[in-house]
């Protein structure tokens, strides 16, 4: 759905994902390599079609690799760091989205050999009313959330999902209090007539029919089919109740329903209605997930699923060369060079991989310090980083430079705008004219605000575990002090380092965007968000011609326009340098060669595992 904070850097093991909001269709990649079937390639969104037929049902004896799934094989992934939570609608990076992939699902997604195109998940079918921008969605009959057991012992087994599952999804993510602000903000209105209801959509029950609900867009907007297809569905009869099993707040709009919701006791379970079903989360240690065996479409191949907890990137790498991981990401590029000439590699038996992945890294400058207020120290900054030294010495050339938030080649990028040369004389000038000077004497520039010397100095939040970017940093820091900034490295572990994002208490941050096939720039960008805690703009962003883009942008449907509007977007950002831009860089991995039917594709996490199989089975423990 949306962009994800994108643990760069680190050592999660499913791809070299990390970065906002839940997952939704953009966000997912699957290795289908044939085209979309005929059913599927009917459901192109936003085209007004009417009277859908439903699709064939899926083929629940084989798996999507084309293998009869096998009674005893589990798949061994690993994860750096645990999440805070695995609540679909409240977690924001994608480390939790890896976790909870296989487990919940959307009313669609987008085909991976075709992401235009949607295919129906949870909802069988849907008509489009594109006169009134209604949405009327039919869910598939029969499909069952997963059974799961209250912390006081009570067990609740599995339920049908229906359309108020559907509706109680959107009304906890309209809930104002609920700490989703990066996924709520695609459907906030300012403009609103209704200050009770300040959203686009409105959602509700179709009389007669439990498995039918309707979804009105109130005003255009481009990702309207994203943001009604694409949405994680939560089951009501769980997270409406608290440890009890006694209802949280009759009012799913209320303040009392959101701190029950907040920090709900399935935040650290999952109940949902995919392939697999939650068993265990030992913190620091493991995640289990089982084949759902009542699951409605094809099935796991698989019959376990174990995530390990391994926070160093150098094991992690040891253990999948050592066939002990069936793949594990490989952040750093030393080491992966160094794992080519590894025996296992060089007999055939781990199988090292490098392939795009949608995703950029960056410096942010938080615009609420008093250092980083004036644009012209935010582009000294990005005059002192080395990014062509970087990417050879560090990244050994697999990386591209960037030059704002979208990727080069892309229909949103502007051509025109060329990323930063490195040059500290330019850095220097730029401190001086903006009135941080070297007193005689010193070697730290000071200003002089509200009558008192203030140093040129900050604090730069790093993911811990990480050797890049702690190279980068370290870099970043050198060159600082020549120029007068004085620069402390803070490394923090991926929980405390989200909970600082999202509270906005840092001074600035190395970290990642995992982009989604079709962004939205407001999520990051807009200025309403700049307050806003747990928003994706944890800079605290602002520039009124920049929000007034971003609002044209989202209710124009013509593509060239869309273009347009993109590049000078792209180029005020550019002019403002609220993030120094580094570079888009290629994920490298390894995984076992007992893996098979392993492809990469377009859309995050630019592999599906429900599409591997195995040649070899593995026994838990082995």
């Amino acid at each position: 759905m949306n962009i994800r904070l994108w643990l760069a850097g680190g050592t999660l093991a499913i791809a070299i994902i990390a970065a906002v909001g839940f997952f939704s269709s953009t966000d997912r990649s699957v290795a289908i390599a044939d085209e979309p079937s005929a059913a599927a390639a009917s459901l192109k969104p936003g085209n007004g079609f009417m009277n859908q037929s439903p699709v064939p049902a899926p083929n629940r004896e084989i798996a999507p690799g084309g293998r009869a799934p096998v009674d005893d094989d589990t798949l061994l992934l690993a994860y750096p760091d645990d999440p805070d939570t695995v609540n679909p609608i409240t977690a924001n990076d994608t480390v939790s989205e890896a976790l909870m992939r296989e487990v919940y699902e959307s009313l669609a997604e987008r085909e991976y050999s075709n992401p235009d195109v949607f295919k129906p998940m949870l909802a069988e079918s849907w008509e489009y009313d594109a006169a009134n921008r209604e949405y009327t969605i039919h869910l598939r009959k029969g499909v069952k959330w997963q059974p799961i057991t209250l912390p006081s012992g009570k067990e609740l087994p599995p339920t049908e999902v229906t359309a108020r599952d559907v509706k109680f999804t959107f009304d906890v993510i309209l809930n104002k209090y609920i700490e989703d602000a990066s996924q709520r903000s695609y459907y906030e209105d300012h403009d609103a007539a209704d200050k009770e209801h300040p959203y686009k959509i409105k959602v509700s029950l179709v009389p007669g029919d439990k498995y039918a609900v309707k979804i009105k867009w109130l005003k255009p907007y481009f990702q309207a089919d994203e943001f009604t297809l694409g949405v994680a569905i939560i089951p009501r009869h769980v997270f409406s109740v608290d440890r009890n099993g006694d209802r949280i707040s009759l009012d799913v709009s209320s303040e009392e329903f959101a701190k029950g919701f907040n920090h709900h006791w399935c935040n650290q379970q999952m109940c949902g209605t995919g392939p697999l079903i939650f068993k265990q989360w030992k913190k620091n240690e493991r995640v289990v997930l089982e084949r759902n065996p009542n699951y409605w479409g094809a099935p796991f191949y698989f019959s376990k699923l174990v995530y390990r907890c391994i926070s160093n990137p150098n094991t992690s790498l040891q253990e999948m060369l050592q066939n002990r991981l069936d793949w594990s990401a490989i952040s750093e590029k030393d080491l992966y060079f160094q794992s080519l000439d590894n025996p296992n590699v060089v007999a055939g038996k781990v199988k090292p991989v490098a392939y795009d992945y949608p995703a950029y890294r960056y410096i942010g400058y938080n615009e609420k310090r008093e250092f980083f207020k004036d644009k012209r120290v935010r582009w000294a900054m990005s005059h002192a980083v080395p990014v062509d030294e970087i990417i050879q010495t560090i990244y050994h050339g697999l990386a591209t430079r960037i030059s704002g938030p979208f990727l080069p080649g892309s229909p949103s990028n502007d051509p025109a705008l060329k990323p930063i040369d490195f040059d500290l004389d330019k850095a220097r000038a730029l401190l001086d004219e903006a009135g941080w000077k070297v007193p005689e004497g010193e070697s730290i520039r000071k200003k002089t605000i509200d009558g008192s010397p203030v140093d040129a100095a900050f604090q730069l939040l790093i993911i811990a575990d990480s050797p890049s970017f702690e190279s980068i940093a370290t870099i970043f820091k050198d060159n600082c002090r020549r120029i007068g900034v004085r620069v402390e490295i803070m490394p923090a572990k991926w929980s405390l380092m989200l909970d600082k994002m999202n509270k906005k208490d840092f001074d600035a941050v190395i970290l990642g965007w995992a982009m989604a096939w079709k962004d939205d720039p407001y999520q990051i960008w807009d200025s309403s968000q700049a307050e806003v805690p747990n928003s994706s703009n944890s800079i605290g962003y602002q520039n009124t011609e920049a929000d007034k883009i971003i609002a044209d942008l989202r209710v124009t449907m013509d593509p060239a326009k869309q273009t347009d509007l993109y590049r000078r977007f792209d180029r005020i950002i550019y002019d403002d340098q609220p993030y120094t831009f580094l570079f888009e860089d290629k994920a490298t991995a390894g995984y076992d060669a007992r893996l098979k039917n392993v492809n990469f594709y377009k859309i995050r996490p630019c592999i599906d595992i429900r599409e591997w199989y195995s040649t070899k089975p593995r026994m838990l423990g082995e």
